[in-house]
C-alpha cells in the first residue's frame, strides 16, 4: 500500500521511518542514499525523508514490480487437484 505524503512549505515528502516495515527495508536497500533528505519543520530537523515524487517512482517501478513477481495474477485458473478430473 502506498503511503500518503506530508506537505510542508510546498515540499511533498514521506518520512521513511513511517513506512510499513517491508517497504522501509526494501526502499533503504534499493535507493540512492542521496535521495534521503532532511527537512526543518518548526525548528526541528526531520531526518530520513524522501520527496514524494521519488517515493512514488520507487513504489511503482521497484516495489510493485517485485510484489507482482512474488504474487503472480491470482485470477489465473488454479491447477485442478490431482484427484479431480477436469472436463473440457
Amino acid at each position: 500500500m502506498k503511503v500518503h505524503s506530508t506537505i510542508y512549505k510546498g515540499i511533498e515528502y514521506i518520512q521513511v521511518s513511517t513506512l510499513p516495515s517491508e517497504q522501509k527495508e526494501k526502499l533503504l536497500l534499493s535507493v540512492n542514499p542521496e535521495l534521503l533528505i532532511k527537512i526543518l519543520v518548526d525548528g526541528k530537523i526531520v531526518t530520513n525523508c524522501m520527496q514524494f515524487k521519488d517515493y512514488e517512482a520507487w513504489f511503482e517501478g521497484v516495489y510493485k514490480t517485485q510484489a507482482k513477481v512474488r504474487n503472480p495474477d491470482k485470477r489465473k485458473e488454479a491447477p485442478a487437484p490431482a484427484n479431480v478430473i477436469k472436463k473440457h
